[in-house]
């Protein structure tokens, strides 16, 4: 704690004496305040200010789901800062999609990462894309209703991750409100044993993403082997090893898949936003 004291001064008609002025110290949110005694003694405050770098800031919502680190589990990665607490209530959303919690490692740190080594009711790795959209969905919705401020990352705004995993089995997730800022990349990357290609998609998140990048690439006959879905607040960044019959992709092949993900996730875009404006 800083004290100042100086002589007097002189404001307009009034006699003030300079009192201490209280500065935080660098853990401290209270902001630093100025104040003068009037000639009657009444305190006045003349000034307050408060450091920007005191605000806190609100941490960046993470899910993770890799299918590739574990031969026998997929693993699910969430991150929120210090606000996940012990998680309770997602472990018990995940209990009831019938899954299997292996072990998990929830991180009492400020920023630790909670994981969760997941297989289906028959004890193996989850790999179908509409089952790991609905881990996703159902994750991100109990965060979302533990902390309602989380909906202002997710790209389809309050409510929407709710109704996208009632609606997942029927085919019908919505796709919500469109935030920008996140711009569609796709790239395809060359994988050092030759055993398949890396296909990376970078965009805006919403429900019903997952299956709708797996079923394009299906429908141009290529082969999903495995795929790490990552959601880092309102942006999506999704990998997937393919194959097409059971090779990497040539380079036509791999143009096509990159000008058919383009196409028709631009589309889907357009189609939402015309329903919005309907």
């Amino acid at each position: 704690m800083l004290l100042a004291a100086g002589p007097s001064h002189t404001l307009g008609s009034q006699n003030v004496s300079r009192v201490p002025i209280f500065a935080p110290s660098s853990h401290s949110a209270i902001p630093a305040t100025a104040a003068a005694l009037s000639a009657d003694g009444a305190p006045t405050i003349v000034r307050q200010v408060a450091s920007p770098a005191l605000v806190p800031r609100q941490p960046v919502l993470e899910v993770k789901i890799d299918n590739q680190r574990d031969a026998f589990a997929t693993i699910v990665s969430i991150e929120y800062g210090d606000r996940l607490g012990d998680m309770l209530e997602t472990i018990l959303s995940l209990k009831a999609l019938k899954l299997n919690i292996k072990r998990a490692k929830i991180s009492g740190r400020d920023r630790g990462v909670h994981r969760f080594y997941l297989t289906d009711d028959m004890g193996e790795k989850i790999v179908k894309s509409s089952r790991l959209e609905e881990i996703r969905l159902t994750i991100l919705s109990s965060i979302e209703r533990l902390h309602p401020d989380a909906s202002d990352q997710l790209a389809w705004g309050t409510g929407g991750a709710h109704r996208g995993a009632a609606t997942l089995r029927d085919g019908m997730a919505p796709l919500g409100v469109r935030k920008s800022g996140v711009t569609t990349q796709i790239e395809i990357r060359e994988v050092e044993n030759g055993l398949y290609s890396e296909l990376v998609v970078h965009t805006v998140d919403r429900p019903g993403l997952l299956t709708d990048i797996v079923r394009i690439l299906k429908d141009i006959s290529l082969n999903v082997v495995s795929a790490e879905v990552d959601t880092i607040g309102s942006a999506a960044f999704d990998k997937f090893n393919v194959t097409y019959h059971g090779e990497p992709l040539d380079e036509p092949m791999q143009q096509l898949a990159i000008n058919a993900l383009q196409y028709y996730l631009s589309q889907m875009e357009l189609d939402k936003e015309w329903c919005e404006s309907y």
